[in-house]
């Protein structure tokens, strides 16, 4: 799932309760496995792919928001949640952006076909999940939920960054072996790169459609291309008309899992 999805996710398990500048540091702890990834040392294999059930010190009490992020990856990604499951790739698995993507697989690969990119099984089933993951946001967004999202995600970051970056970088070299300079450096590049200006960009048709020319090196002055991966970004919003039915069968799972919810 992307920031701004998972942002949504854990404002919705957190409730109000859980909008306040005391606790703003807790949705940068749940983007960090993303954010991290912005420094060129770390890899999505690295953050992705801990242990989700590590036992957490009093000192490190918040790295259960890594965690809650982890988690809701595996349900969106495996429908199941299991200790180190970030970096397999089952393209049949019954996590929710793959069962809601196999009805984009036939058109996902007749437009690749139609532009000259014949794809494999296997990379037609993962576009289909990342155009599910993208449209997500897109729903979010029409249904004025992005909006407020965006905002909280770059208050959350921004706040962290200027404030808490002693307490985090300290908790993410425990839980993750990188050195706290270097986990500095990785967040103040992430909200460099995620200003409101630039997040907003991305979050509406054309901007998704450039992320999805630019994750896969399409041409991006074709208008076939542009034409063909709207139609798929349209196709997978239907698909997702109901997102709020991601929510609660996840928080199920967290709260089975075992997941500690340290407020």
């Amino acid at each position: 799932m992307l920031m701004i999805t998972h942002t949504w996710v854990l404002k919705e398990f957190l409730g109000a309760g859980g909008l306040n500048e005391d606790n703003l540091d807790l949705f940068t702890y749940n983007i960090a496995p993303d954010i991290l990834c912005f420094h060129k040392t770390i890899t999505p294999e690295l953050t992705h792919g801990i242990s989700r059930f590590r036992i957490l010190p009093s000192g490190h009490k918040k790295a259960s928001f890594v965690h809650f992020h982890l988690l809701t990856d595996d349900i969106a990604h495996y429908g199941k949640i299991g200790d180190r499951l970030g970096n397999d790739f089952i393209p049949d698995s019954d996590g929710y952006s793959y069962v809601k993507g196999r009805q984009l697989i036939q058109p996902v690969h007749d437009f690749h076909k139609s532009i000259g990119n014949e794809l494999s099984y296997r990379q037609t089933v993962y576009r289909a999940h990342i155009i599910i993951e993208m449209a997500f946001d897109l729903v979010l967004y029409e249904k004025h939920e992005a909006h407020d999202l965006v905002n909280l995600f770059y208050e959350a970051l921004n706040h962290t960054v200027s404030y808490k970056i002693t307490g985090l970088s300290r908790t993410l070299e425990w839980l993750y072996g990188i050195e706290r300079a270097v986990i500095i450096e990785a967040m103040q590049q992430g909200l460099a790169a995620c200003t409101l200006k630039r997040i907003n960009r991305f979050m509406n048709m054309e901007g998704r459609i450039c992320l999805y020319i630019d994750k896969f090196g399409l041409d991006k002055n074709d208008d076939d291309t542009r034409t063909g991966i709207r139609d798929l970004m349209l196709q997978g919003m239907a698909l997702i008309i109901d997102y709020k039915e991601f929510i609660y069968p996840t928080f199920q799972a967290i709260r089975d899992s075992g997941f500690i919810n340290p407020l």
